[in-house]
């Protein structure tokens, strides 16, 4: 009888904790730490300076870039991801750029992988 109040008691009490921690949590607040801000900031940057970036020569030449509006879609330390869209607004081409193999990905939405190399 013992084993069952004091199992009751404690699954009460997690219960409760449970149920306080989520009423006391507010799901639209978030956290931005100052990496994210930074790495935003440095995909706006890249954005303006796009042919500086060391694939936009391979891009250009495969899927004539300079047509195109460009739009840096992620930038991380790991990868790059380009849009390439026409003058609708609509994608044509999607870039993916691996920053630590150097390896280049172009990709035409409507034929599929044009690209796929390693670049220097």
């Amino acid at each position: 009888m013992k084993t069952l109040v004091l199992t009751t008691a404690s699954a009460l009490l997690l219960a409760s904790v449970g149920v306080g921690y989520a009423i006391n949590t507010d799901p639209d607040k978030t956290l931005v730490s100052e990496n994210d801000t930074a790495m935003t900031q440095k995909a706006q940057i890249d954005t303006e300076d796009i042919n500086d970036l060391l694939e936009y020569d391979k891009l250009d030449e495969v899927a004539d870039a300079s047509k195109f509006n460009t739009q840096v879609v992620e930038n991380n330390p790991h990868k790059r991801i380009i849009l390439l869209k026409d003058d609708n607004g609509q994608p044509q081409f999607k870039s993916i750029f691996v920053k630590d193999t150097n390896r280049l990905k172009i990709i035409n939405l409507h034929e599929g992988l044009v690209y796929n190399e390693i670049i220097k």
